[in-house]
């Protein structure tokens, strides 16, 4: 190699890279709803790249900010779908990260609807029985709805532990759940025993930490309260057998499914479970039942008196264009309207599909409420959330725009009526 190549590699070496230019983007002029900072009239929110830079009522812009009016409108976290199925994943056996596709139209109809963040759990795409959801082949994971890029999308992997088969396994499939709670409660006390040796200068020589692998490393790791357990318990009776394994074990869990819970909401209260309730939900109490059973539809309000924090769910956790409309996510933010016909407030309604809701997907630190240096996820309404008439008029992901009524092919020819 000649000096002057050498000298020339060596400069090019030394040369400081450019930076790139951060965007800022404003929304200006809307009642700004944080959810856990109380709401912001006329106030302005400023995005830097993909996060949340700044928000107040009047907001030095940096130069070149774009600015878009957000004036008459509502500004909010993005929705959280605590539990979504066949959005944004293709049917595959492993990882759901392998499974990503950013050109779902599934993700195109949930940025219309406001989602900017969901639950999903995996599937080998073969229906259940009589058509219904498969059971999760493996733990769920956290998805962005970011169209058009793999980048960002994936939020966390894994963020569930599916205990399904605790609740409808055969005695032998139940029997494995507990023995293998109880192996990794054995496996937990000997990391602990060895963290103290190891501060106390008691460690043999070479002895290496204890970690456990294969399946039992997922069930540490929720003993730890790195993972939630996804039990579903519709039923009193389920119910109990779900809570009598969480006291045991003392994990953080989500109950999925609840109908009864309004029936037991005390119990779920104590043991700090979460759950995931279908405000719509209708199911008749047995005629000759001797205790209350059944759905109601004040089962939301009558959680939140317990203290039980709780997601809402649309009958139908999917999107599509097919069935009965306004019954899917879609308009997830409207199963806070029935909730409130039950007697919830309207605070704890936004929080179920927004904060709470990432706190039962374990990704609160990153989505869930407006804060500076979250995630910019983002959606702009043209009215009350909780209003039949409101839609979605912009939505954001990671500080990009991906969803405007005004050029949707779903929505754009509809005018509100207000």
């Amino acid at each position: 190699m000649s000096a002057l190549l050498i000298l020339s590699v060596l400069l090019a070496q030394a040369a400081p890279k450019e930076e790139k230019k951060p965007v800022y983007t404003a929304l200006v002029g809307g009642d700004v709803h944080t959810v856990t900072q109380g709401v912001l009239k006329g106030g302005t929110i400023v995005f830097k790249d993909d996060k949340i830079f700044k928000i107040g009522p009047a907001v030095d812009l940096p130069e070149g900010t774009v600015k878009i009016s957000a004036a008459g409108k509502r500004v909010l976290p993005g929705f959280i779908a605590a539990l979504a199925r066949n959005l944004g994943t293709s049917p595959a056996p492993g990882k759901i990260a392998d499974a990503l596709d950013p050109f779902s139209e599934s993700i195109k109809l949930a940025l219309a609807g406001g989602i900017t963040s969901a639950y999903v759990e995996p599937s080998s795409g073969g229906g259940g029985v009589f058509g219904g959801a498969p059971p999760p082949a493996g733990p769920g994971a956290v998805i962005k709805m970011s169209y058009g890029t793999l980048d960002g999308m994936l939020l966390a992997e894994p963020s569930g532990i599916s205990l399904a088969a605790w609740i409808s396994g055969s005695p032998s499939e139940r029997y494995e759940v507990r023995e293998t709670l109880t192996k990794a409660r054995a496996a937990l006390e000997k990391e602990h025993d060895y963290e103290k040796r190891r501060t106390e200068n008691k460690l043999k020589p070479d002895e290496k930490p204890p970690r456990a692998g294969g399946p039992l490393e997922n069930y540490v790791k929720l003993l730890k309260g790195e993972l939630i357990a996804r039990i579903p318990a519709a039923h009193a009776e389920d119910l109990r057998r779900a809570l009598d394994l969480i006291n045991e074990f003392r994990f953080k869990a989500v109950l999925t499914d609840v109908v009864e819970g309004w029936t037991m909401a005390e119990e779920i209260g104590r043991a700090r479970a979460y759950c995931l309730v279908e405000p719509r939900g209708k199911e008749h109490a047995p005629r000759n039942s001797a205790h209350p059973a059944g759905s109601s539809i004040e089962q939301a309000a009558i959680l939140r008196k317990s203290g039980v924090k709780f997601a809402l769910l649309p009958p139908n956790a999917t999107v599509g264009t097919g069935g009965t409309a306004g019954r899917d996510l879609l308009t997830l933010f409207l199963e806070g309207a029935f909730a409130i016909r039950g007697g919830l407030d309207e605070v704890t309604a936004l929080e179920s599909i927004t904060i709470t809701a990432a706190e039962i997907c374990g990704v609160e630190s990153r989505v869930g409420s407006l804060e500076e240096g979250k995630d910019a996820d983002v959606v702009v309404l043209d009215g009350d959330p909780f209003d039949y008439r409101t839609f979605v008029d912009l939505t954001f992901v990671n500080g990009r725009l991906l969803y405007e009524k005004s050029k949707s092919p779903y929505y754009s020819h509809l005018k509100s009526p207000r």
